[in-house]
């Protein structure tokens, strides 16, 4: 329960990231890093023992991908193509964290 409690928790932070902190070169940076944190989390929670459903972790693992293409645009200089991969790439953060909370519920 201690896993699930503690990648619920990092989850908020994810979720507040991805709204706030993608304008930013240095906001995506962070966000990667606490995403990277979550997904390992998330393998955590699962090696625990809680089922979730696949498309949560698909999803997660598909915004940690467009958050590292964002962040290669960006140093390429093209910033507005950067913007639109990180709000393409929140999107998908906020529907895995929709599916996770949907999972908490249930857990609990």
């Amino acid at each position: 329960m201690l896993s699930l409690t503690i990648h619920t928790f990092v989850a908020y932070l994810v979720a507040a990231l991805a709204i706030g902190a993608i304008w930013w070169n240095l906001g995506r940076r962070i966000l990667l890093y606490v995403l990277s944190l979550q997904i390992l989390l998330g393998i955590w929670v699962l090696l625990s023992g809680h089922n979730v459903s696949p498309l949560h972790y698909s999803f997660a693992v598909l915004a940690w991908i467009g958050y590292m293409i964002a962040n290669a645009i960006a140093r390429r200089g093209n910033d507005k193509a950067a913007l639109g991969v990180s709000v393409a790439s929140s999107v998908l953060v906020l529907v895995a964290y929709g599916i996770g909370q949907v999972a908490v519920k249930s857990a609990m």
